[in-house]
């Protein structure tokens, strides 16, 4: 090793002993000629001198635009974590917001009100800047077809949450706006139904055939299995009961054939 880092190395030692020394003395670390300050190690005068010093060099840094004052970025980012996660840990010991530390959090929550509605505000319009900019609105990676992630995050997001929770989510979501009497995916004046008349055909383009609304009237056969005969094709479902009735057949000894599902014909 060379001569000039051994020697630092004993000079730092020294420093540290000497340090420890005048912590052990109850003097100033700096000077060790009088006591330190309450909550220091330094005394009022050697204090005031490192500030100044501080001031000067934080200065000087700013004027040729170093980061952190020319102190290490990363360990100075470290630091700032560290105090952050004593600070909320404080706040929140004392029932406080763990924002702002001014108003008491809300009932299990560690946020007070103000706070998660300024949050909420600010996600919102960093959504809306994001998609209109066609940006995923997590990651900032352009998007395709006008959507509000990109592929990876979509798929992310998928496995991260629940079916259970999606479609919790999906239903209070669905409820409160149809109690506003808005389209449930636009939320454009909807005039009483769920949906907007260019969601309502978008929906219904989209939905598989089944869910469909039948373009023919609805027809119901009314089938007798032991010939094989067709007792009649009616348009309700109450006009078949009374074909069966009428016949003296059981509802065992009948099928019934229908263009559209039961549940969507209309009661008679």
């Amino acid at each position: 090793m060379p001569l000039r880092d051994l020697a630092k190395q004993a000079r730092d030692r020294r420093l540290r002993q000497r340090h420890a020394e005048r912590i052990v003395s109850g003097t100033c670390t700096r000077c060790g000629r009088v006591p330190p300050e309450p909550g220091l190690k330094v005394c009022g005068g050697c204090a005031e001198k490192r500030r100044a010093a501080e001031k000067v060099r934080r200065d000087r840094a700013r004027s040729q635009g170093k980061l952190y004052r020319g102190r290490d970025p990363e360990r100075c980012r470290r630091a700032d974590r560290a105090g952050d996660r004593r600070r909320r840990r404080a706040w929140k010991e004392a029932g406080l917001c763990t924002s702002c530390g001014l108003n008491r959090s809300e009932e299990n929550r560690s946020v007070c009100e103000p706070c998660r509605e300024a949050r909420r505000a600010l996600d919102r319009r960093r959504y809306a800047a994001r998609k209109a900019a066609g940006r995923c609105v997590r990651c900032t990676q352009p998007t395709v077809g006008g959507l509000s992630r990109c592929g990876r995050c979509l798929a992310l997001e998928k496995e991260r949450v629940s079916p259970e929770r999606e479609s919790a989510v999906s239903r209070k979501r669905y409820a409160a706006r149809r109690a506003k009497g808005i389209c449930v995916d636009c939320k454009a004046p909807a005039g009483g139904a769920a949906r907007c008349r260019r969601c309502a055909y978008r929906s219904n383009s989209r939905a598989p055939e089944r869910h469909l609304v039948s373009m023919w009237p609805p027809q119901i056969a009314v089938i007798e299995l032991e010939t094989g005969e067709e007792l009649g094709v009616f348009e309700t479902e109450s006009e078949a009961a009374a074909c069966i009735a009428f016949a003296r057949l059981r509802p065992d000894q009948v099928e019934i054939l229908s263009n559209v599902p039961l549940m969507a014909l209309p009661s008679a």
